[in-house]
């Protein structure tokens, strides 16, 4: 009858460079609401989560990036 809702428990922009045509993306990966989520930036980068991400470039469909910056965002 109600689809399934996933809750966020936290939600983060990254600003990454890729490697073949130096394109800045920006993307934004939410942390679904599970016990091993990460929940901080800390959380996040210390995570092998974050190691499974796609950073595939929008630009020229390289797949490897460099990660330039990380942000918490708030979770409304």
């Amino acid at each position: 009858m109600f689809a399934e809702v996933s809750t966020i428990r936290a939600r983060f922009t990254m600003r990454l460079r890729c490697h073949n045509c130096h394109h800045m993306t920006k993307r934004t990966i939410e942390s679904p609401d599970l016990e091993d989520a990460p929940c901080t930036v800390d959380e996040l980068l210390e995570s092998a989560w974050l190691q499974r991400q796609n950073f595939g470039c929008s630009e020229c469909e390289n797949n490897i990036a460099t990660l330039v910056s990380l942000r918490q965002e708030p979770v409304e």
